[in-house]
C-alpha cells in the first residue's frame, strides 16, 4: 500500500510554523524585552520581496496611562530581523491601507486624543512610510488624521496574547 505524501508534508510544515513561531517568540523577548504582545507577519512592502512582523506590546513598560502601547514593525534582513520602526500611542486595531508610499503599504492607527470639540476619542493616522521608517508617534505630523480608515485590520484586541522568553 502506498502512503500518501500530504500528511507528510502537512507536518513538515507544521513543524517549521513551530520552529519560526519559537525563533520569533526568542528574538522578540531578548531584543525588544516585550514579553506579552500580539503579532502578525505581513508584508508591509509594495513588491513582496520582503517580510515584516508586526509587535504590539502589551507589558506595562510599553504601554502609557492612556492605554496606547508601543508597536514594533520588525522586517526581514538576510537571515535575520531588525527592527524597522517604533511607534508609541498605539491602540488597536491597526490596519493596512492598500495606498503605497515610497514602495510601502500605508498603515492605519489609532491613539487617544481628543475632538474639535474637546471631547476625548479615539483618533486614527495615516502613517506612511518614508524611504526608512514609519513614524514613530501617530499624535504628531506628519502622522495624518483620517476618518474612516478602511484597510485591511492586521491587529486587533481579540488577536491571541502571545508570550515570549528572554533566551
Amino acid at each position: 500500500m502506498r502512503m500518501s505524501s500530504v500528511p507528510v508534508l502537512c507536518a513538515l510544515f507544521a513543524l517549521h510554523g513551530v520552529a519560526g513561531a519559537t525563533t520569533m517568540q526568542k528574538l522578540i523577548g531578548s531584543r525588544l524585552g516585550v514579553f506579552r504582545y500580539h503579532g502578525a507577519d505581513v508584508v508591509l512592502n509594495g513588491a513582496g520581496t520582503s517580510r515584516q512582523y508586526l509587535v504590539y506590546a502589551r507589558d506595562r513598560k510599553w504601554c502609557g496611562v492612556t492605554g496606547g502601547c508601543t508597536l514594533f514593525i520588525l522586517t526581514k534582513s538576510g537571515n535575520d530581523w531588525r527592527v524597522l520602526s517604533r511607534m508609541t500611542l498605539v491602540h488597536l486595531p491597526v490596519r493596512i491601507l492598500p495606498h503605497l508610499s515610497q514602495g510601502w503599504q500605508d498603515l492605519a492607527v489609532s491613539y487617544s486624543g481628543t475632538l474639535p470639540d474637546g471631547r476625548p476619542a479615539l483618533v486614527t493616522s495615516r502613517m506612511r512610510f518614508d524611504g526608512a521608517q514609519y513614524p514613530s508617534n501617530p499624535s504628531v505630523p506628519p502622522a495624518e488624521p483620517i476618518a474612516h480608515p478602511g484597510g485591511r485590520i492586521v491587529l486587533a484586541t481579540d488577536n491571541p496574547i502571545q508570550t515570549s522568553v528572554s533566551h
